[in-house]
């Protein structure tokens, strides 16, 4: 799938085309189901058909021609989506991007003039990846997931050095570890692995530290006391961005290697979620440092003073339109755009269900939204 910079790329090279977004909703659980997304979508480009109806003819050719494109692309899709979503942008012939989505999309079809980004915003989210570290006394293993993957980047063991010195001069006690008065093997022994865990952990650190983003976050599993070690360790030296994964065991599989770290992306996405709602929502928009709702945050975009725009998937679902144009103006500008999810989508659906961060502050006075006018949309709420 696309990456921040590539969708903004293809977004700005389609701002004058005729274009058909396509967003679906795939896999479910009931088997029955999976088909349901083909009936939604249907529906939807009927919807646009009628809603072109009395457009020119070579407006009606594109499409035609963009729906014939969608249909050779969903071909293998025949028995149902094996992915939780999929998106397509088309202008008549060409299929300017296609692609199965790590999460599911609401079904609905969008005949516009430039393709629909607000919707994929949410997708951005499973792009950032996040660093995976699973340690024990013994050995840590470091990795990278990213959109359902799983890299290795790095295994550090600890070595233990016991040394052998010479014991004054006098043969060996029985039990007795040669060259440290008093000390037993075991004692010994147990010291060596604690100074091997410990040089081992603070390598780890930096191998962490080097890959980390410190917007994606970090996760930590493995043996409890050790992987507690290191979780403190790392909040401290690298970044409060670090989750612990208490069920995560330093001999997971695979399998259950990717499940922990899915599932902590997105327990690290919700924690920042709420922590930049409650940030804007304590910043105070009386400040003129925040805007809160459609009108203020329409003031703001265009007077080009958004630094971070956030919405909540039903301001999407209810206001797609206007939705679409804010998301296309904070890219113009720059600005970094996040649907939030969970709790914060929640808080943030009480104060309008959009809001944005200002890079400068300002009253607002005077100010119109500038909004273009709507463009066909037919849509269905799956997902």
């Amino acid at each position: 799938m696309m990456s921040h910079a590539q969708l903004v790329t293809l977004e700005r090279s389609l701002r004058g085309d005729r274009v058909l977004s396509i967003y679906l909703h795939g896999a479910a659980d009931d088997p029955a189901a999976r088909l349901v997304w083909r009936t939604e979508l249907d529906r939807s480009l009927r919807d646009i058909r009628r809603s072109l109806i009395g457009s020119t003819h070579e407006e009606r050719e594109l499409f035609e021609r963009s729906v014939e494109s969608l249909g050779e692309m969903l071909a293998p899709y025949a028995a149902g989506l094996s992915c939780p979503g999929w998106a397509a942008f088309i202008t008549g012939e060409t299929v300017h991007d296609a692609v199965r989505l790590p999460l599911s999309m609401p079904t609905m079809a969008i005949w516009s003039t430039g393709m629909c980004v607000a919707p994929y915003v949410r997708a951005l989210r499973v792009t950032r990846s996040v660093i995976l570290a699973v340690v024990d006394s013994r050995v840590a293993h470091i990795y990278r997931y990213q959109q359902g993957e799983l890299e290795a980047l790095s295994t550090i063991h600890a070595h233990a050095s016991i040394g052998a010195a010479a014991h004054m001069g006098d043969a060996p006690i029985a039990g007795f570890h040669p060259g440290v008065r008093g000390e037993t093997v075991r004692e010994a022994v147990q010291r060596a692995h604690a100074t091997g865990t410990e040089r081992m952990l603070r390598e780890a650190e930096l191998i962490v530290a080097r890959h980390a983003s410190v917007d994606a976050g970090i996760l930590v599993g493995g043996n409890p006391r050790i992987a507690g070690r290191f979780h403190r360790a790392l909040i401290a030296a690298v970044s409060d961005r670090v989750l612990r994964l208490d069920s995560l065991q330093a001999d997971a599989t695979h399998a259950e290697l990717i499940a922990a770290a899915s599932e902590g992306a997105s327990a690290l996405g919700d924690a920042a979620d709420v922590r930049r709602i409650g940030e804007i929502l304590a910043l105070d928009e009386n400040r003129g440092l925040v805007t809160l709702g459609a009108d203020a945050t329409r003031r703001g975009l265009a007077r080009l003073m958004v630094r971070d725009l956030y919405f909540t998937p039903r301001y999407l679902d209810e206001h797609l339109t206007e939705a679409e144009t804010a998301v296309r103006q904070a890219l113009d500008q720059g600005a970094m755009v996040e649907q939030v999810a969970g709790h914060a989508a929640a808080t943030l659906d009480a104060h309008g269900g959009i809001a944005a961060r200002l890079r400068y502050r300002s009253p607002f006075e005077g100010v119109n939204g500038g909004f273009p006018s709507p463009n066909a949309v037919a849509r269905t709420g799956s997902g």
